[in-house]
């Protein structure tokens, strides 16, 4: 079972996740755009949101392709 959760903060880090390059936060349907940085095929990618806790994930992006995510934020307990 899942939702939508809208406005969660997405944030964009380096390798370290020490450092936020961007940020943004999703819409009303739980979703984001970011625009991809041409020299960029691996981004560091993390998700917040009041009540659940947090995720990070590395993901690997294929060059010159649209790239799309679902990610499950699990209630904080």
């Amino acid at each position: 079972m899942g939702a939508v959760i809208p406005h969660v903060t997405v944030e964009e880090r380096l390798e370290d996740w020490k450092r936020v390059l961007r940020s943004s936060e999703t819409d009303n349907h739980g979703r984001c755009r970011l625009s991809r940085r041409p020299s960029t095929t691996i981004c560091y990618l993390k998700f917040s949101h009041d009540g659940f806790n947090r995720v990070r994930i590395k993901l690997q992006l294929e060059k010159k392709a649209a790239s799309g995510v679902v990610v499950k934020l699990p209630v904080a307990t």
